[in-house]
């Protein structure tokens, strides 16, 4: 008798230890309206560790904190496209 073999489609234990773990934020995806693709482009997410947020101050520490660092360091505005 041959041994039967299956095909698994689940990933093996190797591979699950080689994928980091990512934790995405409670953000809904954008699919209708009219600005959708316009704000699914514009949108920037940082994820930061919640001992350091608090360390920092909360959330609006940390934001007015990367604002200063912007400031300082010189921040360089996008060029704008022109239409063709």
């Amino acid at each position: 008798m041959s041994r039967r073999t299956t095909k698994s489609d689940d990933p093996s234990k190797a591979s699950l230890a080689e994928m980091p773990e990512v934790a995405f934020p409670p953000v809904g995806t954008l699919s209708r309206g009219k600005y959708a693709e316009r704000a699914r482009r514009s949108l920037e997410i940082l994820a930061l560790d919640k001992k350091l947020v608090a360390a920092l101050g909360g959330p609006e520490a940390v934001a007015g904190i990367l604002r200063a660092l912007a400031t300082a360091v010189g921040e360089k505005k996008p060029r704008k496209r022109r239409a063709a």
